[in-house]
């Protein structure tokens, strides 16, 4: 998997930037393949400008009567050869350039969904995941396109070509490359007037693309509770409005191409009448052969098929440009929890964690804590308690480094979280939510995903220890059974156990766990505490309890409310705290 380096800019997310990000790209990572194209384009366009030259002397040849059958014949089978060494070249030019796009929409594909996956949840907070999905995967393809367009359609071939016919008509018939060259700033602008108006049309279409795979995908995401309501209807309309705003502007796009088309092809024409008319008066007034006539309008040919391909390129690349935008968008995101320059590895916790003067705030209206100091001491059990909106689950998600405090901070040991690489912390530390979705893959994958390289017996060691080896050996596959998507087909129960064997297979150091045991039944709830027991003293646990009984024999219990430390202690301390107290009463009620 090869990632760019190249940095990336929200200044540089334009049409005219991401082309150059693009050319960058190919340079930097396919500079070979690049010039191999280039070679290529230049042996194609010299043997396609020669093979007019041999006509026009078979031509002459024959209008004077001093074309020989054996000289005629070699000029023929010349014509033939050329053809195919340009037609070799050309092919030569669009695998090249196919290796070329494919390789840079990997890259850049890659690069992209790295960054995805590396933005703090801060970020994710506030984007859908399925249009950033959507960014990516149809960001991609548009990359290639982008990069196809410019290379596998044989543009540059075919401009080199151009480049060659112009040239040798200004040295040889500067009248006549004057016919060539004034209608090419017009059919240019043309094309860029009304090109113009198909991208802006385009703009528009990407985002109703966008829209309706956003309404798609939300209305499946949650899919029984539109069965729930009876919503299938409605669901089905609001998709149908989308496509049809979408299908009225791809009707005026196609408008636009057709009049693109029509006035293409008259200013071609206009250009046919009179290179032959001003060829037919040469000829008559004997300042040109026939054979040059041939040559010359086999060579306009040549100049407008560039052109031509320049159209139909440059408003698919409108198109495609725009696509690719957004993906560039997401690359070009910063990461505000990226690793410090001189950041350090986190070794093994040695004392404890501390919480200093921590502030955070998800945004500026909603406030969610305030000045917290707290500890937990190595191969200690704290639980945090409080009603919902307390701040329970922000105070775990800060202790990971999801997000960083506002003000104060967060040590390991002294060690600023801040100033630790990113990637130690991960790995000495895990993570079991109230609402566990699983991998759509197998049981032992599922459960060895922070330790893929973990034998069987590893495997079966950490679902032994979660009590989840039991019902798994009951399935008809055992570790081999898919769970389904997000762990759909398992229970709650189920899909909590082989989350806390998925937390247990790293061995971490902190071990936070926000009500793991919310979604078991009783007799397998004593179990899990068990488990709980039998791992104190080997792992620091931070509990975040919302059943007060799972907490009860904590070393110490954090009581929160309002995004505030109200207490400290173990239950029985605890309890002679009002707040403490009524959580307490209402959940024996319960």
């Amino acid at each position: 998997m090869k990632l760019s380096d190249i940095p990336v800019t929200k200044e540089q997310v334009t049409f005219k930037g991401v082309l150059e990000l693009l050319v960058q790209s190919v340079w930097k990572y396919l500079k070979f393949p690049a010039i191999g194209i280039l070679l290529a384009g230049a042996v194609s366009g010299l043997f396609q400008l020669a093979a007019p030259r041999l006509l026009q002397q078979i031509v002459d040849g024959l209008t004077h009567g001093t074309l020989s059958l054996s000289h005629g014949s070699l000029l023929a089978g010349l014509i033939g050869l050329f053809a195919l060494i340009a037609a070799f070249f050309f092919v030569v030019a669009e695998k090249l350039s196919f290796y070329i796009a494919t390789q840079v929409e990997d890259i850049w594909r890659y690069t992209a969904l790295l960054k995805f996956y590396n933005l703090p949840l801060k970020w994710h907070d506030r984007h859908d995941s399925g249009e950033v999905g959507a960014k990516i995967d149809r960001g991609g393809g548009a990359i290639y396109e982008v990069i196809y367009e410019i290379f596998g359609q044989n543009l540059i071939v075919l401009f080199i070509t151009l480049f060659f016919v112009i040239g040798y008509t200004l040295w040889a018939y500067p009248l006549f490359a004057l016919i060539f060259i004034v209608p090419i700033p017009v059919y240019i602008l043309v094309t860029k007037i009304i090109s113009t108006r198909v991208v802006k049309a385009q703009i528009i279409i990407n985002r109703l693309d966008h829209s309706a795979s956003r309404t798609f995908y939300d209305g499946v995401g949650n899919l029984r509770y539109v069965k729930t309501f009876g919503k299938e209807k409605e669901e089905t309309q609001a998709y149908a409005d989308i496509w049809s705003k979408y299908h009225t502007l791809e009707y005026k796009q196609q408008k636009d191409r057709t009049l693109q088309s029509l006035l293409q092809k008259i200013i071609e024409t206009l250009m046919r009448a009179v290179l032959l008319v001003v060829g037919i008066i040469a000829v008559k007034n004997h300042t040109l052969s026939i054979g040059e006539l041939v040559l010359l309008i086999s060579y306009q040919q040549l100049s407008f098929s560039p052109l031509e391909k320049l159209t139909s390129v440059f408003t698919r690349l409108g198109r495609v440009t725009k696509r690719a935008s957004r993906l560039f968008d997401l690359a070009a995101e910063t990461d505000a929890l990226a690793d410090v320059p001189d950041a350090v590895s986190l070794p093994l916790l040695y004392k404890e964690i501390r919480f200093e003067n921590v502030h955070f705030e998800y945004s500026k209206r909603l406030h969610t804590m305030h000045d917290v100091s707290v500890c937990f001491k190595k191969g200690t059990t704290t639980a945090i308690v409080g009603r919902s909106g307390a701040g329970k689950t922000t105070l775990a998600l800060l202790l990971l480094r999801f997000y960083d405090p506002d003000k104060g901070r967060i040590t390991w040991d002294d060690i600023d979280l801040r100033s630790a690489q990113r990637a130690s912390l991960r790995k000495r530390t895990a993570l079991i939510l109230q609402d566990t979705t699983l991998f759509n893959r197998t049981i032992a994958q599922n459960i060895s995903y922070s330790n893929p390289h973990a034998g069987k017996k590893e495997v079966e060691r950490a679902a032994k220890l979660a009590h989840a080896h039991e019902f798994i050996t009951q399935l008809p596959k055992g570790y081999r059974s898919i769970v389904g998507e997000r762990g759909v087909r398992l229970s709650g129960g189920q899909r909590q156990r082989i989350a806390i064997a998925r937390s247990l297979m790293s061995n971490p150091d902190l071990l936070v766990m926000d009500e793991a045991t919310s979604h078991l039944d009783s007799e397998t709830e004593l179990a899990i505490k068990e488990a709980i027991q039998y791992l104190h003293g080997k792992h620091t646990q931070v509990i975040i309890a919302h059943r007060l009984s799972t907490v009860k024999h904590a070393d110490n219990i954090i009581l929160m409310d309002k995004g505030r430390v109200l207490a400290q202690g173990n239950h029985k301390e605890l309890l002679k705290h009002p707040m403490y107290k009524r959580l307490c009463n209402l959940q024996l009620q319960k």
